[in-house]
This record gives structure tokens, sequence and C-alpha cells, in this order.
């Protein structure tokens, strides 16, 4: 008769990453598995008949981000830091970015204080921390060059990255993040709200 075994699922697809990584093809496990979400995105949309120019248009605000309700979008570095920047939507609305200005690498913020602002000839929009922690690097190029947000919000154009204070209060802080497709909803909101 055979014995049972019970196997931890888990452990053994980290085994499998972990030797991905070891490889070189991944700097990371977050790396890994946020490549793995993107291709398993666009393999359910070609299954459904979406072109290719319609599925660069929906991953236009990009799925493996999560979103503030102010429109910063977190990211995890492989580095376990959190990369902050302003959602498409938020720049197409702050057009003409004159001038970004943060805090400086070091100081401690809680999330959803504003931890710089950025700056049009018109107005003055704050940017919001999406997470807890110490501020640990600023996107120097945007000093000489804040037009990169407008260009490359989600690339080029990040704004900050914050050490998250521990993984316990990184975990609960991140859960209370929107999605792609609930930011989606929230702007969608927003624009009837604007347009009645």
């Amino acid at each position: 008769m055979s014995e049972w075994k019970t196997v931890s699922l888990r452990q053994e697809l980290i085994k499998e990453i972990e030797e991905a990584i070891k490889t070189g093809r991944y700097r990371s496990i977050s790396e890994f598995v946020s490549e793995a979400i993107r291709l398993r995105l666009e393999d359910l949309m070609r299954a459904e008949g979406i072109s290719a120019e319609k599925r660069k248009e929906l991953l236009k605000t990009p799925e493996l981000l999560l979103y503030t309700p102010k429109h910063t979008w977190a990211q995890i570095t492989p580095e376990g830091n959190i990369r902050v920047g302003v959602s498409d939507y938020a720049q197409r609305h702050l057009k003409g970015i004159a001038n970004v200005m943060t805090e400086a690498a070091g100081k401690e913020i809680n999330k959803m204080e504003p931890l710089g602002v950025a700056e049009t000839w018109m107005f003055m929009f704050d940017l919001y921390a999406p997470v807890s922690g110490k501020i640990v690097k600023i996107n120097d190029k945007l000093k000489n060059e804040p037009h990169l947000i407008n260009e490359d919000p989600y690339g080029e154009g990040w704004i900050a990255e914050i050490k998250p204070k521990n993984s316990l209060v990184l975990e609960q802080e991140l859960k209370g993040l929107l999605g792609a497709r609930e930011y989606n909803k929230w702007v969608s909101r927003l624009e009837g709200r604007l347009k009645e």
C-alpha cells in the first residue's frame, strides 16, 4: 500500500522560482510573479480574440501595480522597496509638469500623507504615499526633466522609493490599495461626476 505524503505546493513552487532566479533570468520572486501574471493576462486576452492594439491599450494601466484613490501607484522593487509614481490618468490632468518637489531621502512618511508636490503652470498637485516607511530614493532625473512624468508615468517618471516599516504593516497597507480594475472603476466614476 502506498503512503500518503503531504506536500506544500507553495514551497515547491518557491524552490522552482528560486532555481529560475539562479539562472539570471529573474532578479527576484516578485519579478518572476509579475511576468507570470502579465503573460497570463495576455494569453487570456488573446483567447478572447482581443486585438494586439486593444491589448496594449487595456494594459496601459498596468495590472501589476496597486493604486491609491489619490492617483499614485505602488510597485514592489527587487530590493523590497515600494516605488511610487502617478497614474497615467493623473499625468493627463497634470499636463506640462514644470517642477516636482519631494521630501528628502531619510524622511519617515505615513500612508496617504503627501510625500511631495507636482507643480504645473496652473496649480499644484499633492503626491500621496501609498504605504508607510522611510523615503530611501528620489528620482533625481525629475529635477531637470519633470516632463518624464507626462511622458512615461510608469517607467522613467517614477517619483520616489519607500522602505516599508515592516512586512506586517506593509501587507495590511497593500491590502487597502486598489488593483488596476478597481482603480479604473474609480476613475470612471470620477469622470462621470466631473462631466455632470
